[in-house]
Formats: structure tokens, C-alpha cells, sequence
């Protein structure tokens, strides 16, 4: 199954304990986790220096222990060695072996993570055109070791600098322009350039050039084949709109990164090669031009990627809000059987939720299961409630369940839920709550909350004694939003990763349904 790609993917440490919020649950005897370790081929610029960042999975949420990762060098590279500092957790063995540790446990599961090992590979300038291959070797209590290769070239350096951050206010629907530039800060020619684009849900492309690729509406990357002279600046315009929907007054942001031809080449070769899905399709329109601004080959690689974002930020003008409605269930059965309990949430709008960049869930769905029930089935995306963040009940069972980021207006999501009935129950009651308040970075501003609870109801008989939620009575609730079915895996929480660009998004994901 092919890994989505999303909108930003960042080099650094990851917030990886939120992984845990989004498993399966585990059953009491789990069977050990399976690790895969994606290592993205490596291009390290003569007479500088490159952190290697290898990215780290577990088919389920885990804690690993005792670990270390091994970086060793192989093939034909004359002085390229791995550098070492004072207060790194790292081992040196020679010039081209390097084993890291970690003094602490860490969390991993499905959604990855990525800066727990980083080692900087260096290359004197004498190496240029040299190629060899790296191999990592990682190793934790209770798992089997995972050994992964990649390729290494050393390549001329060179800089591409991207142009000024710029700010505008726009309305909801209305059109604007993002002039985006880059300037060869090098002593040689460039030979081709590409744009990666981060940008919010809230930017539309407002029109389709053929060096460019889309999906979901937007722009994720455009190729230029053309030479960029030394010191020389270049400009490109892309036509944006803010996409209905879009809340306000608000804000939206848009990231721009500039890659040599031959970096935006090794990343979509490393894209195959690790089974993620591309930039998307194709644009169907004319070519985007890139237009010199100033009068003024061996593979090569930017050796400062600091200086290759330019931003937009952009003052979203208007009024329009989100009304979050939960989604709650009814069923009937007899003592014995197995029911299952779709509930929810659903964005009534008119606004969509974009908290992608946050990588928040943009709701967050507390389920109370009724009393004489045994959860048989938890969905992807939920969990226990066991942390006072999420309990909104203490004395009942409850589970919390999160959407992704992105959730557009008019869709829902459900999840659903396998009890088991253990007594004869009558009017047995539940409760499913979207975005309870809390202490805790949560959506809020939900322009009607008085849909934001809903029932579950098992065996409703009107006029009867209801048997609780979870062990506690509760008052009689009306079922709110459309039950819709819910398919494929639960939301997922945007984790920071580290190659070239774009997000790393889940390998699960969130279908909206209308």
C-alpha cells in the first residue's frame, strides 16, 4: 500500500508520543512490533557537510528500549567521514563508522518519526563526483535488527536563495498572485531548478501549467529546465485563490522551497523507492515561465537549504465559521450479541477546519460506552480515555477518538465501535461529545454548540428506565448529524519528518463522506 504525501515535512525532532493516541488497542499478550526504517539516498555538496536522518515506523504504537542505530560508509569515498561532537550520544569506530544511542525510551508507532538518530556526514572537496553507499543498522529489546542501504554522492555545491516573505489580505473566493523568486548565490551555472510547495488548505490553484503537478486542488511542485546564471535572480507568478470555505477572519499560510534540478530529482527517486505516493498529476494547461530579473556539470546539491523558503502570509478577510455537530448511534440486540455503534462527528460549516500546520486534531470525539456492554472492537484513530485531558466522565468508560487535521465542512466521520452485550439491557445509554472543553490546545470555536453531544441508545423502549452511561445514569439525549459509513482508518496526527520537503502524511487516513 502506498504512503500519502502531504504538504510539509520538516528536518528535526518529532513530537512521536502522540502516536500512541492513534493505535489500535492492543491486546494483552501484543506480538512484538515490526520496524522499518526508511534512508533516503544521500547527496553531500564537496567541501561540506549533510545530517543524515533516517525515518522510523512501527506497524503499531510502542514503546522501544535500549536502542541504538549503526551509520557505516562503503565504496568509493576518499575522505568522507562521519563528524562527531563533544556531547553527541555516538560512538565513532575509525572515520566511516559511527554507532549512536539514546539514554532514554521512546515512543514510535504507524505514523513515524524522524530525529531520534542523526549523523553529519562530511566530504572534503577533493571527493566531488565520488559515490559510495551508507548503511544503517538499527537495533532495540524485543525487536529484530533493521539494516537499510543508501546511496552516497559527493556533488558541487551551490546556493539557491529564495525572495522576500510578502503578506496580503484577502477575501473568501477572491484571487491573488504569489510572486515567488530565487537567486543563483553561486560561482556556477544551475542547471534546473524546482519549487516544492507547503501551502494551507485554504490555497486554490486558480489555473494548471504543464511543468507543474496538482492534487486536491493545489499545486504540490513545478520543474524549470533552464540554466540559472551566477548571480542572477528569477521570478515565476502562480494564480492562487482563497478556497471556499475557508474560515474567517482567519489566517492561512503558504511555504515555497527551492530545490536544485538534481536534489528534486534524488527526492522523487527516493519517493519510488520508499513506496510513497508522488507530487500528483500533471498540470493541463501552458508552461510556467521563470523570467530573469538581472542582466547579469557534475550532479550538484545546495549546500545552504537555510535560505531556500520563501513565505505568504495571508490575512484571510470576512466572517465565516464552523459548526461541529456530534453523531451518536442507535441499535438493538438481546444479551449475547454484538453490536456495532457508528458514531461521530460532522462539520455542519460553513467553514472547513485546517489545522495542519498545528497537526492538531481538528476534532476530537469523546465516546462514553453505555453500561452492561463489553468493547469488542476499537476503530483505528480511538483510544481508551485514560488521561483527565480527555475524560469528560470519571466514573464511566470512555474512549477518545481523533479526526485529522483537515476536516472539510459538509463531510462526516465516523467510527465504529464492536459491544458486546452482557445483561438484558433497556434504553441503555451513551454519549458521544465533539470537542468537549478542556485545559488543552483543542478547536473552540464551534458557532453553535448546542449539537455537540449526542446519544447512544441501545434498545430504546420511550418511557423506560435507562440503564446509564457506563456505569452512571444520564438524562435522555437527541441523536444528532447524518449516520454515514465510515471507511478506511480513523484520522492521524501530521508528524514532522525530514526529507526535502512536502508532508509525510499517515498511512492511514480519514475519508470524508458528504
Amino acid at each position: 500500500m502506498y504512503r500519502s504525501l502531504g504538504r510539509r515535512l520538516f528536518f528535526g525532532a518529532v513530537a512521536a508520543a502522540a502516536t500512541a493516541a492513534f493505535a489500535f488497542a492492543a491486546p494483552a499478550q501484543a506480538a512484538a512490533p515490526t520496524i522499518d526504517v526508511v534512508l533516503p539516498d544521500v547527496t553531500v555538496a564537496a567541501g561540506a557537510s549533510i545530517q543524515v536522518a533516517p525515518i522510523m515506523f512501527a506497524n503499531q504504537a510502542t514503546v522501544l528500549h535500549n536502542t541504538a542505530m549503526t551509520f557505516e560508509l562503503s565504496g568509493d569515498l576518499p575522505g568522507v567521514a562521519f563528524k562527531v561532537e563533544e556531547f553527541d550520544d555516538c560512538e565513532a569506530v575509525g572515520a566511516t563508522k559511527l554507532t549512536c544511542s539514546l539514554p532514554y525510551e521512546f515512543d514510535l508507532g504507524p505514523d513515524g518519526a524522524v530525529g531520534y538518530y542523526q549523523a553529519e556526514l562530511a566530504a572534503p572537496a577533493a571527493a566531488l563526483g565520488k559515490t559510495g553507499k551508507i548503511t544503517t543498522t538499527f537495533r532495540a529489546d524485543g525487536v529484530d535488527p533493521v539494516t537499510t542501504t543508501a546511496d552516497v554522492t559527493v556533488a558541487s555545491g551551490v546556493d539557491l536563495a529564495a525572495g522576500p516573505d510578502s503578506k496580503l489580505s484577502v477575501k473568501v473566493g477572491a484571487g491573488f498572485d504569489a510572486k515567488l523568486q530565487v537567486r543563483n548565490n553561486s560561482k556556477e551555472v544551475v542547471k534546473g531548478a524546482a519549487i516544492v510547495f507547503h501551502t494551507d488548505y485554504a490555497f486554490a490553484s486558480a489555473k494548471q501549467f504543464s511543468n507543474c503537478w496538482y492534487g486536491d486542488g493545489q499545486v504540490n511542485a513545478c520543474t524549470f529546465g533552464q540554466d540559472l546564471q551566477p548571480g542572477a535572480t528569477y521570478q515565476t507568478s502562480l494564480p492562487y485563490k482563497v478556497r471556499p470555505g475557508t474560515a474567517a477572519p482567519g489566517g492561512a499560510y503558504g511555504e515555497f522551497q527551492w530545490l536544485t534540478g538534481d536534489d528534486y530529482r534524488d527526492y522523487l527517486e527516493y519517493l519510488e523507492k520508499a513506496g510513497y505516493d508522488g507530487p500528483g498529476a500533471p498540470g493541463k494547461g501552458g508552461k510556467l515561465g521563470l523570467t530573469s530579473q538581472a542582466t547579469a556539470r557534475a550532479a550538484q546539491t545546495d549546500t545552504d537549504p537555510d535560505n531556500n523558503w520563501q513565505n505568504i502570509e495571508i490575512k484571510v478577510l470576512g466572517k465565516l465559521g464552523t459548526d461541529f455537530a456530534a453523531v451518536g448511534a442507535a441499535a438493538k440486540g438481546a444479551e449475547g450479541d454484538t453490536l456495532t455503534l457508528p458514531v461521530g462527528a460532522r462539520n455542519n460549516g460553513p467553514a472547513t477546519v485546517d489545522a495542519s500546520r498545528s497537526g492538531s486534531a481538528a476534532a476530537t470525539v469523546i465516546v462514553t460506552i453505555p453500561a452492561k456492554t463489553k468493547v469488542v472492537t476499537v476503530p483505528e484513530g480511538c483510544s481508551k480515555a485514560e488521561d483527565d485531558s480527555v475524560k469528560t466522565n470519571p466514573k464511566a468508560l470512555q474512549y477518545v477518538c481523533y479526526s485529522s487535521p483537515l476536516f472539510p465542512a459538509k463531510t462526516t466521520v465516523l467510527w465504529k465501535f464492536g459491544v458486546e452485550l452482557t445483561g438484558d439491557i433497556t434504553n441503555g445509554k451513551g454519549l458521544v461529545e465533539v470537542n468537549p472543553p478542556c485545559e488543552c490546545e483543542r478547536f473552540s470555536r464551534d458557532i453553535n454548540k448546542k449539537n455537540d453531544t449526542a446519544a447512544i441508545v441501545i434498545n430504546e423502549v420511550p418511557g423506560a428506565a435507562g440503564e446509564g452511561s457506563g456505569g452512571q445514569g444520564g438524562g435522555s439525549l437527541a441523536i444528532t448529524g447524518t449516520q454515514t459509513a465510515f471507511v478506511g482508518g480513523a484520522g492521524a496526527v501530521l508528524v514532522a519528518g525530514g526529507v526535502l520537503g512536502f508532508v509525510l502524511a499517515r498511512r492511514r487516513r480519514t475519508r470524508f463522506e458528504a
